[in-house]
């Protein structure tokens, strides 16, 4: 049979635990690669990501890699960690209704 899925805090310190070790070994992954024969073509990333490479945002805030690729997937995951975080605050400050 299969085992049901647990709810509460145990399953959100692993998704924690899984997201933030995710971030942490794609981050090492960069570093070793960036600037190498290893890292991604920059010239297949499309109008979108060129679009954000070219702002002055972009060279103001973002520039952690010599890759704009990595730059790009960097912020991507950050912005995710982010949303996900809040969004678990979120639903542990509100507490949850009874059904009585």
């Amino acid at each position: 049979m299969r085992k049901k899925r647990e709810k509460g805090p145990r399953n959100l310190i692993r998704k924690w635990v899984i997201t933030i070790g995710g971030f942490v070994v794609m981050q090492i992954v960069f570093i070793l690669t960036d600037g190498t024969f290893l890292e991604a073509n920059s010239k297949k990333l499309g109008d979108v990501a060129c679009n954000i490479v070219d702002s002055e945002f972009y060279y103001d805030w973002l520039i952690l890699y010599v890759s704009p690729f990595f730059n790009i997937i960097t912020l991507l995951a950050v912005l995710h960690i982010i949303f996900h975080g809040t969004k678990d605050l979120v639903r542990i400050s509100i507490p949850k209704r009874s059904s009585n």
